[in-house]
């Protein structure tokens, strides 16, 4: 759940106070705060909650696990709260961050369900993008994957580690990741980056959720307003309608 509070975030006054006053704020909030707040430290997700992790428990507690990137909100507590926390899964989950080079996290050619553009990998010599790492048990995973929707909107690879390196000092020889089957490119060959993902370096242009929603309401004819993307959520018709102005890889 979000509160309303957590609005404050959105930049355009208009939409922000347009978001606070409808009866159905929470999808909006969970449409455009994407990819959400997350802790920018190491910590333990344990029974819906963040618990600070000791420097000298994160390789014990990483041991036996499978690291996969978290480029989007699988970093935020707010996610993994609503992907596990009613799962028959109680295994704690381990997140660590760090930066990875010659790489950027931008927004994918497709929309969710629920109404936002979420986020995958793309190659940005140069650039260094931070990064979270889920250290995930195999059933964790199994399930992630289905989060996911592995194989129709992500494909799971396996990506080398060595651009990687983790505030801990852990150095994974390679870590999975959720790469989006419908790419990253959109028309005029535009490229954009996730503004809420910190980078240095950044080649591409970075777009807040709320500005990328827009963007893509313009291109397919729509004024941007909460409605236009509660329509989004509601009729997947519509909303594949609309994704269809992203081009083709």
């Amino acid at each position: 759940m979000f509160s309303l509070s957590d609005a404050q975030t959105i930049t355009d006054p208009v939409l922000r106070a347009q978001i606070e006053q409808h009866p159905r704020a929470q999808e909006l909030l969970r449409a455009f705060l994407y990819p959400y707040a997350a802790p920018d430290h190491d910590f333990l997700f344990k029974a819906g909650a963040c618990e600070p992790v000791a420097q000298g428990d994160i390789a014990r507690l990483a041991h036996g696990r499978i690291p996969v990137l978290a480029v989007g909100s699988n970093r935020a507590p707010v996610q993994l709260s609503r992907k596990f926390s009613h799962q028959n899964l109680s295994d704690a989950i381990l997140v660590t961050h760090g930066w990875m080079d010659h790489h950027d996290i931008v927004y994918s050619a497709h929309m969710t369900g629920y109404g936002a553009i979420p986020a995958t990998l793309a190659p940005s010599p140069g650039t260094k993008v931070r990064v979270a790492v889920t250290w995930l048990t195999a059933n964790q995973l199994s399930h992630m994957h289905v989060t996911e929707s592995v194989p129709t909107h992500y494909s799971y690879q396996q990506l080398h580690g060595g651009d990687i390196e983790l505030d801990c000092g852990l150095m994974p020889d390679h870590v999975g990741a959720y790469q989006s089957v419908a790419w990253h490119i959109f028309d005029h060959n535009n490229v954009f980056a996730v503004s809420a993902i910190q980078a240095q370096g950044r080649r591409f242009k970075a777009f807040h959720q709320w500005d990328m929603i827009a963007y893509l309401a313009r291109r397919a004819g729509y004024v941007m307003q909460p409605k236009f993307v509660l329509r989004l959520i509601d009729d997947p018709t519509l909303r594949k309608a609309v994704a269809a102005w992203f081009p083709l890889k």
